[in-house]
């Protein structure tokens, strides 16, 4: 298989099993001679670090331990100045990680990234945290976006619900799980994804990820 895609992320709900497909998949591109590294850029603080702090000091981040697991909310929906503020400050550090992280070492090393989360996974967090309505139509996610080059591949990684209350427990504990869920199963509806069903097992969900980045392979076939 010619790397084709040189760029590649994988986004998911917690425990949907990224990390294990990402372990598979770079070994499988190593047996084909082709080099690969792996980034995680979910949480990327540089410029949102000091507003983080602030928002725990004022009550608008919290945190729940419910039979020994620890869950935390950002509340920043109750005030409009943190929540703009934030997605812009999110939008700054998303940049300079991706240029740090992803462009810069792909256009040096000519290696396949592989991204653990990235800007997908972003926007729901974005969502969920200031509920803002970050769609199609929106000036924040079309910025996001822009940060995904075009020959870049996304895919959403997907398990069923009892699968992933089974894997990590914080998830039927997250009041937010089933908007969570609903927001990165719309961002695939809309294209921004595409889908890869990790229900059998991870050899099968890797030769999909395989046959959607060989060349010729278009994303709006990929199969289920």
């Amino acid at each position: 298989m010619a790397p084709r895609y040189q760029i590649i992320s994988l986004s998911g709900m917690d425990g949907c099993g990224k990390s294990t497909i990402i372990d598979k998949l770079m070994d499988e591109l190593r047996h084909r001679g082709i080099s690969s590294r792996t980034v995680w850029l979910r949480y990327n603080h540089y410029t949102t670090r000091a507003l983080l702090a602030v928002c725990r000091i004022i009550g608008l981040t919290k945190y729940e331990r419910v039979g020994g697991v620890r869950v935390g909310y950002h509340n920043f929906h109750r005030s409009r100045v943190v929540s703009h503020l934030f997605i812009v400050l999110t939008l700054l550090d998303t940049f300079l990680a991706t240029l740090l992280t992803v462009y810069i070492p792909a256009m040096i090393s000519g290696s396949v990234v592989i991204c653990d989360r990235w800007v997908a996974d972003i926007l729901v967090d974005l969502e969920v945290d200031t509920r803002f309505r970050l769609d199609r139509s929106s000036l924040y996610r079309k910025m996001f976006l822009s940060m995904v080059p075009r020959r870049a591949r996304c895919f959403l990684i997907e398990r069923r619900s009892e699968e992933l209350l089974g894997t990590r427990p914080e998830n039927g504990i997250d009041r937010n799980f089933p908007t969570r869920l609903s927001l990165y199963r719309k961002l695939a509806a809309e294209g921004v994804l595409d889908v890869v069903e990790n229900n059998t097992t991870v050899d099968a969900a890797v030769d999909r990820i395989l046959r959607a980045l060989r060349p010729g392979a278009a994303a709006e076939n990929m199969e289920r």
